[in-house]
Order: C-alpha cells, then sequence, then structure tokens
C-alpha cells in the first residue's frame, strides 16, 4: 500500500503541474460561465439549460482531461527515464500501472469537484437551488471518467499516445452510441447483427453515465437516484479492474530497453 500511495502521489503532483491541463481546466471555466448566456436567452427553461448544459460541459471537458493524461502516463515514464529508476526498486510492473491509475483518478476526481464548485456557485449566483441531484450527476461524471482513464490505459500499456488518444476516443463514442448500435442491429441483417452483439457485448456502456440532471431519478423506472449511481460504480470498478488486469499483464510483458 506504501509503494501505491507513493506512485499515485507523484503521479497526481505530475498531472497537476501539466500545463496543458491548466488550459483545459480554464476552457472549461469559461463554458461555465457561457452558460450563463444560454440561460438568458432561453425561455423560462434557464434553470434547466445551466443544469443539464452545465453537467454535459463538465463531463466534455473531464474525458477530454482524461484521455489527454492516461495516454500520456506510462510514455512520459518510458521517455523521460524515470520508469527505469522506479522498477529497479521492489515495485512490481502491476503496482506501477494500479499507483499511476489511482493518482490519475485522484486528480480527475479533483478536476470534477472544481468545475462542480463553479457550476454550483453560478447557480447560487442565479438564484437556482442546489439540490441532491447535482451530486448525484457529479459522481457519474466522476465514474465515467475512471472507466475511459482505464481505456487510456489499457491502449498506453501497448500504443503510442496519438494510437491511444483516437481508440480511447473511439471507444468512448461507440460507447455513447451503444443503445443505438443496439437497436440498429435489431433492424440489420444476420451478419450485422452479429457484429453488432458483439461490439455490444465488449465495449464499455458510456451511456449509462448520461442522464441529465433532470433524468437521473427516472433514468430507469422505479429506481431512485442513489441506487442508479450505486450499480453504475459496481459496472465501473468491474470493469476498470478488467481493464487494468490486461493493461498490467501487457505492460509485464513489454520490452522497455
Amino acid at each position: 500500500m506504501g509503494r501505491l500511495f507513493a506512485i499515485a502521489l507523484n503521479t497526481f503532483r505530475e498531472a497537476v503541474r501539466d500545463r496543458i491541463l491548466y488550459g483545459i481546466l480554464f476552457f472549461a471555466i469559461a463554458f461555465l460561465l457561457f452558460i450563463l448566456v444560454l440561460g438568458e436567452l432561453s425561455l423560462n427553461k434557464e434553470e434547466r439549460v445551466l443544469l443539464d448544459v452545465g453537467i454535459a460541459g463538465i463531463s466534455l471537458f473531464a474525458v477530454v482531461i482524461a484521455v489527454f493524461l492516461g495516454v500520456s502516463l506510462l510514455f512520459k515514464e518510458i521517455e523521460k527515464k524515470t520508469l527505469y529508476t522506479v522498477l529497479s526498486k521492489p515495485v512490481r510492473r502491476f503496482e506501477f500501472m494500479l499507483g499511476k491509475f489511482l493518482g490519475l483518478v485522484g486528480t480527475l476526481g479533483v478536476q470534477v469537484l472544481l468545475m462542480g464548485i463553479v457550476l454550483g456557485a453560478l447557480l447560487v449566483l442565479k438564484d437556482v437551488p442546489v439540490r441532491a441531484q447535482l451530486g448525484w450527476s457529479l459522481t457519474l461524471v466522476f465514474l465515467e471518467v475512471t472507466l475511459v482513464s482505464s481505456v487510456a490505459l489499457f491502449f498506453s500499456s501497448f500504443s503510442t499516445p496519438f494510437v491511444s488518444g483516437v481508440l480511447t476516443l473511439g471507444v468512448f463514442v461507440t460507447g455513447r452510441l451503444l443503445d443505438a448500435l443496439g437497436e440498429l442491429g435489431h433492424r440489420g441483417s444476420a451478419e450485422l447483427r452479429t457484429v453488432i452483439d458483439g461490439i455490444v457485448a465488449v465495449a464499455p456502456n458510456f451511456y449509462l453515465y448520461s442522464p441529465g440532471y433532470h433524468t437521473l431519478a427516472v433514468s430507469e423506472p422505479g429506481m431512485e437516484p442513489f441506487a442508479y449511481v450505486a450499480k453504475v460504480a459496481v459496472y465501473t470498478l468491474v470493469y476498470a479492474a478488467i481493464l487494468l488486469g490486461l493493461a498490467s499483464a501487457i505492460f509485464a510483458r513489454r520490452d522497455l530497453v
């Protein structure tokens, strides 16, 4: 645990010093301020616009940050030769991978929290009540970027940052359209249905994280927000554990010379 904590803490410190990260965060906050204008332009739907667009914006920028950081973590360690120093100590490769993941998730948690605080401040400024739904929605965003991080680390365990980024974004977009793909498969030929069923069975379902602020409570009939978020949390942990296990196995066999 001490080794994992040390690697995670070092990863967190390196991530928060990244200038590009602050650039993305700046644009995220600018977007949140921009939704004030959208709220003013809406007709008697200012609260809904502020909340739904705000949560969607936080999700978008958090995913971008997760992809950017996730695909470059291992590459930077190898490029700077710091990986060899760490692995020369009594640290196994799977511990290194898990520590990197925990540090990345901690960084993303702070980013989501900061953007959530900004959104909450804007709601207070516009006299919009801040309800528990906001917390559940932000939790879904955090779970979403946790899964995105595991996907990014999986691809980065055997590929370059550019290719890993493209593949991670492709998996994310596919996961968001998974329900639509499932419906398309039922209308197509038997061959197309087989292919789409295979994609639906393997690809992570990022549609689970997409319920907006006002639709979260009814995302599944008869299920309360806590139960829904708990269900998604279990799904995230299981899927992330599988991806990290595969990434660790690939990374353990990788020739780093």
